[in-house]
């Protein structure tokens, strides 16, 4: 085995082990950013540059061109068109804790608002069901009335019709009655005229009577002789 291959087997694992070295390092390391922090913003990569802006509040939203060769500071500019350097370990790629509380914060908001919102909504809807079953009530309770009604209207329209055939036989009978009456009446005339005329004609035979009895009666009779010196 000659040197050159030795020198080179141990190089090989002089960097493997530098790598496993690394790995364990960047696995085992762990950073926590505070959620209250203002982070300045430099105008170059490094403490030796000045700084432009003293300090970016904990949940600024920036936009990355950049970063430095040792990856310590990021090339970022801000919302409001500050555009320079920060260190790397103030930054994260998730929302802090305190901008990920406020906004659940405001879902919640939104969540009790909108469960605010289907609780009226189904109070309104509940409401008017309500509503709904006491004009369905109502309606019934009318429908039996019209129906009592109706029943009462037909019993009154058959009695109103049986009393109208009622009325109509008795303005037929009244119209017999009447008919009748008048030939009883007509007949009652024509009687008092038969007898009117019978005792008239009584009276003319009573009064012959008499005239023939007053001249045929002393004929009748003979008249007694008178005894005198005459005979």
């Amino acid at each position: 085995m000659t040197l050159f291959t030795i020198a080179r087997r141990a190089a090989v694992m002089l960097l493997l082990l530098s790598c496993c070295w690394a790995t364990a390092l960047v696995a085992q390391e762990t950073r926590y950013i505070s959620d209250m922090v203002l982070v300045p913003v430099r105008s170059g990569p490094g403490s030796d540059y000045r700084i432009i802006n003293r300090g970016l509040p904990s949940g600024t939203v920036l936009i990355v061109f950049g970063q430095s060769d040792d990856d310590e500071w990021i090339d970022v500019e801000s919302p409001g068109g500050t555009r320079g350097w920060i260190r790397a370990q103030y930054l994260q790629v998730d929302p802090p804790a305190a901008l990920l509380i406020n906004d659940l914060r405001v879902e919640l908001e939104q969540i009790r608002g909108e469960q605010n919102r289907l609780v009226n909504q189904l109070d309104a809807s509940s409401s008017e069901a309500d509503k709904a079953v006491s004009m369905v009530d109502q309606l019934e309770r009318e429908l039996d009335t019209t129906r009592v009604e109706l029943t009462e209207i037909k019993r009154v329209s058959a009695a109103a019709i049986e009393l109208d055939l009622m009325n109509q036989q008795l303005v037929a009978e009244l119209e017999s009655e009447r008919s009748e009456a008048d030939l009883l009446r007509l007949e009652n005339v024509r009687l008092r005229e038969r007898i009117t005329n019978n005792q008239m004609l009584d009276g003319a035979f009573a009064v012959l009577l008499g005239v023939i009895l007053a001249v045929i009666a002393p004929r009748l009779w003979p008249r007694k002789k008178r005894q005198d010196g005459w005979s």
